[in-house]
């Protein structure tokens, strides 16, 4: 148990990203579904969201665009962002709350209609 406390604070120490704190509740979520189902899916999922934390970056910042293509790339990135969650809206909408809507629609109309 000490090693594992010496362990964890020489990593909080260094520079490691995958240890942040939005870094460690993201993973650390998951990897505790998943050590509940198997807890070799759970030290498979923590080690790999701590190497995907440390070799993806974090998105751009406006300040850190230096050149035209930096912009246009950031310009494309952030509108295709919107675009993905305008059709997850969308998808939302129609396949989920018109057809919640409407059946509940109907259902009072026929209540209405044997209340008379």
């Amino acid at each position: 148990m000490i090693r594992l406390l010496i362990l964890f604070i020489a990593l909080s120490l260094s520079s490691c990203s995958s240890l942040e704190l939005r870094n460690l509740g993201k993973s650390g979520a998951s990897a505790g579904i998943a050590y509940a189902i198997n807890p070799l899916a759970g030290v498979a999922t923590l080690a790999t969201a701590m190497a995907y934390d440390e070799i993806v970056p974090d998105s751009p910042e406006v300040a850190d665009i230096e050149t035209k293509e930096q912009a246009v790339a950031f310009v494309a990135t952030s509108w295709g962002k919107d675009a993905l969650y305008g059709f997850l809206a969308f998808l939302l909408v129609t396949n989920i709350v018109v057809p919640w809507l409407t059946k509940r629609r109907g259902y009072n109309q026929a209540k209405q209609k044997y209340k008379e």
